[in-house]
């Protein structure tokens, strides 16, 4: 039986560049992560930790500033509460005050008496 064996095999070689400047030797200088991984510093996989470190910040910002907002509508509803509150106070103590009684009341030192007389009816007849 014949065996199946692929012409074009490659072999992956392992990454022998070492760059001497830039942002990935300073990380390499600084953090010295052969010892951590092993061999050399995946370079190539640093934008995926970068783009989930964007999002994992991007969450963190999201959820803080929701829980602001949660904050301040909370602040609000109670400031709310109170107008509505200074509101009906202000509204029964107005309608009291529109009563006859409390009209009188008020106006007793100023000599205006309060008419006793019930009003009468005015009926006008034409003679024509």
């Amino acid at each position: 039986m014949a065996k199946n064996v692929s012409r074009n095999k490659k072999t992956i070689k392992p990454a022998t560049y070492i760059p001497s400047r830039g942002v990935f030797a300073f990380f390499d200088r600084v953090f010295n992560m052969d010892k951590v991984l092993g061999g050399a510093f995946p370079a190539y996989q640093m934008r995926y930790i970068v783009w989930t470190s964007a999002l994992i910040i991007l969450y963190i910002a999201s959820s803080l500033n929701s829980e602001n907002l949660i904050h301040k509508i909370d602040v609000l509803k109670a400031d709310l509460e109170e107008k509505r509150a200074d509101y009906t106070t202000q509204e029964a103590d107005f309608m009291k005050s529109g009563k006859q009684s409390e009209i009188i009341n008020k106006l007793k030192g100023t000599g205006l008496e309060e008419n006793k007389t019930p009003p009468t009816k005015v009926i006008v007849t034409s003679d024509d």
